[in-house]
């Protein structure tokens, strides 16, 4: 009896055990990865939403100080009847700092300023400053922490040259490809740091809107300014629009139903935006074709026209302008 208890003793795993162990492990692994993938995905998400809401808090607060107007950039408009050149001061950039460094080099004093630079003043490393003369951004003094500008999906943008047209901010046409860095100061304040567009001329109180529109929200790789905006893709048509990308959904994964590809900070699937009344939630709906489109312009069949902001004042949506 003592020699049979001490074989048991010394016996080990048979090559079959062993292999049956490993298979089991390697299931297990190939169960929990997806799920664990899906978690981390879940909670960048979770975390973009709320930095969208504390960025919407923020505008509220200025809303409060300017009689219910979300902050508009000081540019020179081409007439009255419509919102124009809210990019001139580096896009949303602009609405935070007017000396955009971002990860290049250089001092105000001397002026000698290289690399990826934004907005920096006239002539280059001037003080930089709005066209009424003011060198205080909008927003300071009601966001101090920069870092909820950049989305943590947020995994590349784009830089152009530092005085691109609206039109010719594709992507095709960037200078390089960027990895989105938070910022922390505003000098660290540039576009291919920002994670958001911004649709400039709406108010928190506006009786000519009969809800809440989305204010600031995940942007695209592409130029969001104006009608360009979301791959400035023709909903209409369900086609490539004027000054689009040549071929989004087949160069770069576009989702024409979302606005989104698959590069965009959470892929094709949408964006979390907060609305104009401070109410912030992820949108799976292209939201130029949705809020932003004439009524007389939705195609048969769909009912788009009755969240749109043109929907009491046919030329609302001339009053405001995406930049981002």
């Amino acid at each position: 009896m003592k020699r049979y208890h001490d074989r048991r003793q010394t016996a080990g795993f048979t090559l079959i055990e062993l292999l049956v162990v490993i298979a089991i492990i390697a299931l297990l692994i190939g169960i929990l990865l997806p799920a664990l993938g899906k978690a981390r995905e879940s909670a960048k998400e979770l975390k973009c939403l709320t930095q969208v809401r504390s960025v919407g808090t923020s505008f509220m607060f200025y809303a409060d100080d300017n009689r219910d107007w979300y902050p508009i950039i000081p540019a020179q408009q081409p007439n009255s009847r419509y919102l124009d050149n809210q990019y001139t001061a580096g896009g949303v950039a602009g609405l935070f700092s007017t000396f955009q460094v971002g990860d290049g080099e250089g001092t105000i004093d001397p002026p000698s300023i290289s690399g990826d630079i934004g907005f920096v003043g006239t002539p280059v490393g001037g003080p930089g400053a709005y066209i009424n003369g003011s060198d205080e951004p909008l927003m300071r003094g009601y966001l101090d922490v920069f870092e909820v500008l950049t989305c943590p999906s947020d995994k590349v943008d784009y830089y152009w040259d530092r005085f691109p047209t609206p039109t010719n901010k594709l992507i095709a046409d960037a200078t390089r490809a960027k990895t989105p860095e938070a910022p922390t100061t505003e000098r660290d304040i540039i576009h291919y740091n920002i994670s958001y567009l911004y649709i400039a001329g709406l108010k928190s109180v506006d009786p000519s809107i009969q809800f809440a529109p989305p204010l600031w929200g995940d942007e695209t790789n592409t130029a969001d300014v104006s009608v360009n905006a979301w791959y400035g893709w023709d909903w209409r048509n369900n086609q490539p629009g004027g000054g689009n990308e040549p071929d989004p959904i087949n160069d770069y994964g576009f989702n024409p139903e979302t606005g989104y590809a698959k590069d965009d900070n959470h892929k094709d699937k949408g964006g979390n935006f907060v609305r104009a009344d401070g109410s912030a939630s992820f949108i799976k709906e292209n939201p130029q074709r949705v809020f932003f489109t004439n009524p007389d312009d939705v195609r048969d069949g769909e009912d788009s026209s009755s969240r749109s902001i043109d929907l009491i004042n046919p030329r609302r949506s001339e009053k405001v302008q995406v930049i981002d």
